[in-house]
């Protein structure tokens, strides 16, 4: 049986063919992700495999970055979310460390939620339903949490549903309940989730149809799979509505890949791509998993998962100068000039025009605009009359900064892009990673002229020497973000009292400390705690870049670095060879009061009392396996599902013995997506 296996990140799209019974990979393509129309990037890919090995697949299976990206950028569709009984109070001291960014997507609605549904007050809807229209108007997608919704069936976020059906022009509109995403109790972390998950859904659906399309044009018929982020599959209507599970789709599949490729059982898995590196752990050949819920960013969600970090840093990160010349590494993505100069002649014999003047400024006259999509129908008035006429010019192509700045009836210095930038209509192409790769001759697809012509410009604007000394730079801080991220992440996790957010200022002072000690290379550097830090685990490197970095920061943490073979297409790997995994918890509590001595059932869609712990167990096991196997084989698992059962307990030990406070049992079902 053999499988394709494909993965479009931020820079480049992979696919692979992949032999599950002598798990070799057969054949492998790389292109560069269009992201304007995914389906070039996808199909360039796929015609680079041989066309015989296609037709004898049988499974195709996708992972992405896509989500991850928008989530890093503060990208993605219109989400607008609706809370119901949560504390003004609460919410407004705590909404922005979730990663909630404006309060004009939240609607709270006040009403009074207790665990018992009898003992509730319900809102009032007729004000809710006046408020409707309003709230919703230019909105992809809504969701709706409740607080307590696991105890209530998720009553008042159907009653909510049915208010916008009413209304003929949210016929359409997606429509996620939180109680379908997530059960645990915090409802604002519930909320950041399924606020994403709003935000995600055009992402996600986008790149599902550019698949599609694709498979159907070179006709090729197969179930698709799509990787979550605990790393198993699920199917293409289970991803549809809740594409929030792909968060960290990309660096799951990552893992995955690496794991398979390498036979290395203490490992920190190092995936720099072209806009994220992400770093996950391997102990003993176990992935560490986010038990509490991943956080990407700011975002903090319920989301369950591999333990995967992830921060702004890849091949496609902005080099920038700052009005004093120096030479920064930014955490956003921006397309390479030499990729930019390949396709558009005309920005070579620009740049080459811009390094030939001799000119200086403190503005980025090297960088460039590209347009992503157009905004011309858009009568929505979220965009100024400078912004619609960019548009209009960059249809003819790419603009250089000083020629945008025209084009908006804007100077060089007073010229905002940064609107259209979030909104992803425009892409900024700039210095990048990947173009000191070039001059330094370490990649060389693209054009290294543009790039030297860029630098030039640069050097004269900026502090740096030289362009040697430049790219020497540029290196060096890809180096720097690498190793203190992986310090901190090392830090954080081997003492949890550390895990603060954001990353506490001492702890930054350490890690800044060991970055100038690690750059000495040696113990005896004067001073009086010479020592650095070290780790027995080996730095698996997987991702094109990570070849040139990964070694020196190995050498940094006195351990060795691995690069596998297929390593740059561990992504598309990891997709084609991970199972679908659903997992089911199903919590048991004593009941007080007048039932002392009975036990609260709470499964994903029932709540039961029992007069006895034994009673409430049986419950438990039968109900968690039927639904742990119904999820596995709505996410696309086919024949045999195994089931693996674990019981946490909750006990508390007291001068006079030990109290039972709940139990949670917790079912994982795995099984196949093959036919």
């Amino acid at each position: 049986m053999k499988g394709i296996g494909i993965d479009t990140g931020g820079t480049c799209t992979d696919a692979v063919i992949y032999d599950f019974e002598t798990g070799q990979v057969l054949s492998k393509a790389k292109t560069l992700t269009t992201h304007h129309d995914l389906k070039i990037g996808i199909t360039e890919a796929l015609r680079q495999l041989p066309e015989d090995l296609l037709r004898q697949c049988g499974q195709a299976a996708l992972s992405t970055t896509l989500a991850t990206n928008a989530c890093v950028e503060n990208l993605g569709g219109r989400g607008k979310i609706i809370f119901l009984g949560v504390s003004r109070k609460v919410f407004n001291e705590t909404w922005r460390s979730y990663g909630f960014r404006s309060l004009d997507d939240i609607l709270l609605v006040d009403c009074r939620i207790l665990p018992d549904p009898a003992a509730s007050e319900e809102p009032d809807w007729e004000l809710l339903r006046s408020r409707l229209p309003a709230f919703l108007e230019d909105c992809d997608c809504v969701s709706i949490v409740q607080l307590f919704a696991a105890d209530h069936g998720g009553a008042y976020e159907l009653k909510v549903e049915e208010l916008i059906r009413a209304f003929p022009q949210f016929q359409d509109i997606p429509v996620i309940l939180g109680n379908t995403l997530f059960a645990d109790r915090n409802a604002i972390r519930r909320g950041a989730g399924a606020l994403l998950n709003a935000r995600l859904v055009p992402v996600v659906r986008a790149f599902m149809e550019a698949i599609r399309e694709v498979f159907s044009s070179m006709n090729l018929d197969m179930p698709i799979t799509i990787i979550r982020s605990d790393g198993s599959q699920m199917s293409e209507a289970f991803a549809a509505e809740r594409p929030v599970e792909t968060l960290l789709c990309g660096p799951a599949a990552s893992v995955i890949g690496a794991c398979t490729l390498s036979d290395t059982p203490n490992a920190i898995v190092v995936d720099m791509g072209g806009t994220t590196t992400d770093i996950a752990l391997v102990k003993n050949r176990i992935v560490k998993r986010a038990e509490t819920g991943i956080q990407v960013g700011d975002w903090k969600t319920f989301v369950k998962g591999l333990y995967v970090d992830t921060f702004g840093l890849g091949g496609d990160t902005r080099v920038y100068y700052d009005r004093g010349g120096r030479v920064h590494l930014a955490k956003t993505r921006v397309k390479p000039l030499c990729t930019l100069a390949s396709e558009y002649p005309q920005v070579l014999e620009e740049l080459r025009a811009l390094d030939g003047s001799g000119r200086l400024n403190v503005s980025p006259l090297h960088e460039y605009f590209i347009l992503l999509k157009d905004i011309e129908d858009d009568d929505s008035g979220r965009f100024y009359r400078s912004e619609h006429a960019l548009c209009s010019a960059l249809k003819k192509g790419p603009l250089s900064y000083e020629k945008a700045c025209s084009a908006m009836g804007k100077d060089i210095y007073t010229a905002d892009f940064s609107r259209l930038e979030s909104a992803r209509i425009i892409l900024r192409c700039g210095l990048t990673p990947t173009d000191f790769m070039h001059i330094r001759g370490d990649f060389n697809a693209f054009s290294t002229e543009a790039s030297r012509h860029a630098a030039a410009f640069f050097v004269r604007s900026s502090e740096a020497d030289n362009v040697e000394a430049l790219s020497q730079k540029a290196y060096d801080l890809v180096t720097e973000r690498l190793y203190k991220n992986i310090v901190r992440i090392l830090l954080t996790t081997e003492c949890t009292s550390l895990s603060r957010e954001p990353f506490d200022t001492q702890m930054k002072d350490l890690s800044d400390y060991a970055w100038k000690l690690a750059c000495r290379g040696r113990r005896s550097s004067g001073c009086f705690l010479p020592g650095v830090f070290e780790t027995h685990a080996k730095l698996v490197g997987v991702g094109a870049p990570t070849h040139i970095f990964l070694p020196r920061v190995a050498k940094m943490l006195r351990t060795k670095a691995v690069l596998p073979r297929h390593a740059a297409v561990a992504n598309a790997v990891g997709a084609i060879t991970g199972q679908v995994t659903s997992v089911t918890e199903v919590s048991l509590t004593p009941v007080a009061g007048d039932d002392f001595g009975k036990v609260l059932a709470v499964t994903p869609d029932s709540r039961r009392t029992f007069s006895s712990r034994a009673g409430a167990v049986a419950f438990a096991r039968k109900e968690g396996r039927r639904i742990a196997e119904a999820r596995a084989r709505k996410q696309g698992a086919r024949g045999k599902i195994e089931i693996r059962e674990e019981i946490l307990r909750n006990e508390s030990t007291m001068g006079y013995g030990t109290i039972w406070l709940g139990d949670t049992l917790r079912f994982t079902a795995s099984g196949s997506s093959l036919r």
